[in-house]
């Protein structure tokens, strides 16, 4: 099951790597993300493990076991699920543009139960796309919102 959605953000992909990977913080613009805990001393690159417990559907909450399998800043942030229930890779893709960054935020879920899985997919699919633009309408607010302090590149970055 893939699920993609895409925006523009007006700022420099080096501000939308920042606000993607300050982990704790992703509930603040994911919708469907209760909480973000990093699991172990890793917080960057390759090998960065994080938990998610996350809304499904009607009240149900799974935990979402994430590890970090592409990294590099700032143009790509790939992950795979390897918890109990979702399965699959998901990325962003950064990409600069005259005027910011275009972003694009794909998932390829391997549904659970077999056929079952596959037709409730084929239902879910349109869901989960609306909760993904939501979120990604959030993270562009939220960037382009930024303060002065976020504005400044960090040290080799442009």
């Amino acid at each position: 099951m893939r699920v993609s959605v895409e925006t523009h953000v007006e700022a420099p992909p080096w501000r939308v790597w920042q606000v993607l990977t300050d982990w704790e913080a992703q509930p603040h613009w994911m919708v469907d993300a209760r909480a973000v805990e990093v699991v172990g001393d890793r917080r960057e690159g390759e090998g960065t493990r994080l938990r998610c417990p996350t809304d499904l559907a009607l009240g149900l909450v799974v935990t979402d076991v994430l590890e970090v399998v592409e990294w590099h800043p700032p143009h790509m942030l790939g992950v795979r699920h390897t918890g109990g229930l979702i399965q699959g890779a998901a990325a962003f893709e950064l990409h600069p543009t005259a005027h910011g960054t275009h972003l694009c935020w794909w998932e390829e879920i391997d549904p659970p139960l077999g056929p079952l899985g596959w037709v409730g997919g084929l239902v879910a699919v349109p869901l989960v796309r609306r909760v993904f633009c939501r979120s990604l309408a959030r993270l562009k607010r939220l960037v382009e919102q930024g303060g002065a302090e976020a504005r400044v590149p960090p040290p080799g970055q442009s």
